[in-house]
């Protein structure tokens, strides 16, 4: 066998090679074509010159043909993939359990109103409301801006506006984006790292809102079932809770003087009886339906870290203790985010087994309905 015949085979075979990252019916209709039209362009390039330009020449001239068959597989696989989501239209999906898709509605309303009240409070907006409202002359706004609050503070609008315009799935996007962030933000030592309860918060009602926005019809649907009246508890609650979560001391006036030497001052006292009244009267009202109580289900994977946040301020409150000392349980990453995950598992498994014996169930109405037919004479 020739050199010449060597060389031939083994271009031949680095080309075939190349031609496996194409789809399998491309190769059985192009293959021997395309091999062909490279061989035979391969032969084009057999030019007469010193050895050295000639293998330049050579050289250059395959590794541009190898190229151009890792391209055309790249757009090749590019179009399939992108056919397939548009044909399963992928980010479009909605859950089928009605009741399940209600709760999703009526969550992409509230979690991304408690998201922005989130982010309103690392700027002491809301504080500074409830001081108007109580006369407290101690809360004020504040425009300290760190690195571990950009992803809130710039999240949580965009969140909001998309809604707004009504680009359900891209505030989906945006919620999911927020929560990234809030991962990343979790790292900065100035932002107390993940065991942080504030930081779970964030991170999880990020996710919840995203799963909300990306799964359900939208806020549109959601603004159907709550009403007029819903939407305007669920911003005053929003509100109570974004206002009275971190701070002083809550009374209407000045604080009454027969609890001034209560473990010192009851710093903050009343603030933790409104919010538990709030959580409380909120979770007594969603019990009263199916799809309020798929709601509290929903809502309650970003409050367990929230509840976390509100006993230690509980803690300090009554005994003086900041960072959460004297709190009953002390926070920590695996109880911040396993019980999360644990209602999250929970809630799919119940939807897929809810789902499967539904199907059985129309399989069973399906084939009694049918039934064996009845021979006729003829």
């Amino acid at each position: 066998m020739s050199v010449t015949a060597t060389g031939d085979s083994r271009i031949e075979k680095r080309y075939r090679r190349l031609l496996a990252l194409y789809p399998k019916d491309h190769r059985r209709e192009h293959a021997e074509e395309m091999v062909g039209v490279l061989l035979a362009a391969d032969g084009d390039t057999q030019v007469r010159a010193p050895k050295a330009v000639a293998w330049a020449l050579r050289f250059g001239q395959r590794a541009a043909d190898s190229a151009d068959l890792i391209g055309g597989a790249l757009r090749i696989r590019g179009r399939m993939a992108l056919n397939r989501l548009q044909r399963t239209r992928w980010l479009s999906w909605t859950v089928r359990d009605q009741r399940w898709s209600d709760a999703l509605a009526v969550v992409s309303v509230v979690a991304p109103l408690l998201l922005l009240m989130a982010a309103l409070t690392e700027f002491r907006i809301p504080q500074a409301v409830a001081s108007s409202i109580t006369g407290h002359p101690h809360w004020g706004r504040t425009a300290t801006l760190g690195l571990a609050d950009l992803p809130m503070a710039a999240g949580a609008p965009g969140v909001i506006l998309l809604v707004f315009l009504r680009l359900r799935r891209l505030a989906g996007l945006g919620a999911l984006a927020t929560a990234i962030g809030q991962i990343a933000a979790g790292a900065v030592p100035a932002f107390a790292g993940y065991a942080d309860p504030a930081v779970a918060f964030t991170v999880l009602l990020s996710c919840t809102t995203a799963a909300a926005l990306l799964l359900s019809p939208g806020p549109d649907r959601g603004l159907a079932l709550l009403t007029r009246s819903g939407t305007a508890l669920v911003g005053a609650g929003a509100l109570i809770l974004g206002a009275f979560s971190v701070g002083d001391d809550v009374w209407f006036g000045s604080a009454p003087t027969q609890f001034d030497d209560f473990g010192g001052k009851v710093v903050g006292l009343p603030a933790d009886l409104l919010i538990a009244a709030v959580l409380v009267g909120v979770a007594a009202a969603c019990l009263r339906t199916p799809v309020s109580r798929r709601v509290l289900a929903l809502l309650a994977i970003p409050v367990i870290p929230y509840a976390f946040l509100w006993q230690e301020k509980l803690a300090v409150d009554l005994f003086g203790q900041p960072g959460g000392g004297s709190a009953a349980i002390p926070s920590s990453i695996p109880l911040l985010y396993l019980p999360p995950l644990l209602v999250a598992c929970l809630i799919l498994f119940g939807t897929c087994l809810g789902r499967r014996r539904a199907d059985e169930r129309d399989r069973q109405v399906g084939s009694a309905t049918s039934g064996p037919r009845s021979p006729v004479s003829a």
